[in-house]
């Protein structure tokens, strides 16, 4: 998976030397020679794992931590400002990923996951606004995009998904219990790659806002247009 997750930054962002199909896949097949596996062994992984989030989830906490302290290694590039606590400010965007995304028919693994876990809990109450704004989704689109917020509270974990219907501003609010600490705030926007019948889905300006508890800023007119609650998939459940 670390070797995977290097080749598909590659070709994101090295996308001038990487244009055509024919030259990403070259570099997908360089991963899989190096790890003696097909692509077909690789698709089944992928397969298994989207049916087991969990595991999946910690495992690519893991090798994120890996890249980050190689990137730390190289001495020009600082640690995430936002790894530790920030409860002392009203609200502040705490997405540390890439601002855009997009979905394309050969990728191997159309899924953006996102892991965000402090090294000191964020303040208990918070509540967590991930917004951003989505093209290209055809009406008759087999398969849409979901996704999912979730913030884990000591013995309890707060979640909320939703499907993407169609183009516009997509916005998914958890209010985490005033009682517990924030641990962890994780999720995923992802797209089944079976169904082929679009060309590109881009999702842009992502962010991921912490407010306080009790903050107003949540009631702003900013989030009049906010995605009711009834609309959501939303669970509580205690953790196993």
């Amino acid at each position: 998976m670390y070797d995977m997750l290097l080749a598909e930054a590659m070709v994101e962002i090295v996308n001038k030397d990487y244009r055509t199909a024919y030259e990403r896949q070259t570099v997908y097949d360089a991963v899989f020679a190096k790890h003696e596996i097909t692509q077909a062994q690789y698709d089944s992984a992928l397969i298994w794992y989207g049916q087991n989030m969990d595991l999946y989830y910690r495992i690519n906490t893991l090798v994120l931590k890996d890249i980050d302290e190689n990137i730390d290694a190289l001495g020009d590039i600082k640690p995430n400002p936002l790894s530790g606590d920030i409860s002392a400010k009203d609200s502040i965007d705490i997405w540390v990923y890439e601002r855009s995304f997009a979905f394309e028919p050969q990728k191997l693994f159309n899924t953006l996951a996102f892991n965000i876990e402090p090294e000191r809990p964020y303040s208990a109450g918070s509540s967590y606004v991930l917004g951003f704004t989505v093209w290209g989704v055809r009406p008759d689109l087999k398969h849409k995009p979901k996704i999912s917020l979730n913030a884990v509270q000591s013995d309890t974990t707060v979640s909320v998904s939703r499907e993407i219907t169609g183009d516009g501003y997509y916005e998914l609010i958890v209010r985490t219990v005033a009682a517990k600490e924030v641990k962890r705030l994780y999720g995923y926007v992802t797209l089944n790659n079976a169904d082929i019948a679009y060309h590109r889905i881009y999702i842009d300006d992502i962010h991921l806002l912490k407010y306080n508890h009790g903050s107003k800023s949540l009631t702003a007119p900013d989030f009049r247009d906010a995605i009711p609650a009834e609309e959501l998939d939303l669970a509580l459940e205690p953790l196993r």
